[in-house]
């Protein structure tokens, strides 16, 4: 139907005028305008404080990857991935090459073994893991979790889990018997003295693992030829991919010098992500994760913006009708609707952004207290964690998740402002 009016002011249509028109619109009816925004508000404020608590999370499996006990790279041979080999060791020869090599990272050898502990009243099987004292402390801090007593690994003393110390009926001061195999195939066994009980580290360490200095190790052992297990600590993780290329390079030039034995197998160095892959896969997918959700919240949130729209397309269709009848067309209403939903989306984004990074930012501080329920920690994916969840707010994602919000709202408006493109200015004034 051809308008009544042929000739419609320019400045009826204007940018500036239509942006004026959309701001005035939104206020016409404040208490829904204010349900709208709330709404919209409420499901980004979720969305960021869920992506606040997943990075803290994932910051969290980081650090408790690399720093508790494993390092950002370990170095290993074949042999001793496949069955943990005791005769599978890498020559002290290695280690003094690639402190040489490489001053800039931190190494931290390691030695591990089997063995049978016995105290006053019963025994088990444990797992023996020997370390450098000085070295160990610069790459992790398995040395500083200790729950009673002292970190010492001085003379015959040794760090015990929680788990076996309770086993064990030991403390601070009790003895501890140790026999094993040695490997010249003779019946190692010495006194130790418990000097602390460690705090969970690993699930499997916490329940059967003793921790001593190399020296003591050696002479239990007699094995001195080399160790099991190099851990690496880099000052700059985000360089991970290049430093293990270049220590992969390293080792195969120091293979070609220095020939290891066959039956041990290569040296392997492998990153944090491979020893620990769920954790990593876990990190890999939290952002994907953050993606689905974050459009399923908005998404839901978004339908109350539609609502809205509905509900004043239905009371303005008179008004609408008029301006369709002296010239102005569908597209201009259109785009004069999607403006008044832009206004909403982006007063939502404000106040849910402030009010988001608010909580985020004392979550940051306080964090979720879980230690009443679980006061050692829960395990997951191989790794025990402390009970403080804490979160970790990226502006950067505030304002990704923002943008997000304001798109989807003006996505979503699409579905009744399409309806004015086909308004019939005959049928609305009948």
């Amino acid at each position: 139907m051809k308008p009544l009016f042929t000739t419609l002011s320019p400045a009826l249509t204007h940018p500036a005028m239509l942006v004026f028109m959309g701001w005035r619109n939104i206020w016409r009816n404040p208490v829904r305008s204010l349900l709208t925004v709330s709404a919209l508000a409420g499901g980004l404020i979720i969305v960021i404080l869920f992506s606040a608590l997943l990075e803290g999370m994932s910051r969290q499996m980081v650090h408790y990857a690399t720093n508790l006990t494993s390092g950002h790279i370990q170095l290993h041979r074949q042999a001793y991935i496949d069955d943990q080999d005791l005769y599978a060791t890498l020559p002290w020869d290695y280690l003094t090459a690639l402190e040489q090599r490489f001053p800039h990272l931190t190494f931290a050898p390691r030695l591990q073994a089997a063995g049978l502990a016995s105290s006053k009243d019963s025994s088990t099987g444990v797992m023996l893991r020997a370390v450098d004292p000085k070295r160990e402390g610069k790459v992790t801090v398995q040395l500083d979790k200790v729950a009673k007593g002292r970190s010492d690994l001085s003379d015959n003393r040794v760090l015990v889990g929680k788990s076996l110390a309770k086993k064990l009926a030991l403390k601070p001061g009790s003895e501890l018997i140790l026999v094993t195999q040695a490997a010249d195939g003779s019946i190692g066994n010495a006194i130790f003295i418990v000097s602390g009980i460690l705090k969970p580290l690993e699930p499997g360490f916490d329940r059967a693992g003793i921790l001593m200095s190399i020296d003591n190790f050696q002479q239990l052992m007699v094995l001195s030829e080399g160790f099991h297990e190099l851990a690496v600590h880099l000052t700059q993780p985000e360089q991970l991919p290049q430093i293990q290329q270049q220590l992969i390079q390293a080792i195969t030039d120091l293979q070609q010098q220095k020939p290891l034995d066959e039956w041990g197998g290569a040296a392997v160095v492998r990153s944090w992500q491979q020893l620990t892959p769920m954790v990593a896969n876990m990190m890999q997918m939290s952002q994907s994760m953050l993606t689905v959700i974050g459009f399923i919240v908005v998404g839901l949130a978004s339908m109350g913006l539609v609502n809205t729209l509905l509900m004043a397309l239905h009371e303005r269709r008179h008004e609408l009708g008029i301006l369709r009848a002296i010239g102005m067309k569908g597209r201009h209403l259109m785009l004069l609707m999607l403006i008044e939903s832009f206004f909403l989306a982006l007063l939502a984004a404000l106040l849910g952004a402030g009010l988001g990074s608010l909580a985020g930012l004392w979550l940051e501080s306080h964090g979720i207290d879980f230690s009443s329920r679980m006061p050692d920690g829960y395990d997951w994916g191989g790794l025990v964690f402390e009970p403080v969840m804490t979160a970790y707010l990226n502006l950067t994602q505030v304002a990704g998740l923002s943008l997000l919000m304001v798109t989807v709202a003006l996505l979503s408006a699409l579905i009744p402002s399409w309806q004015l493109i086909k308004l019939k200015p005959a049928e609305v004034l009948r």
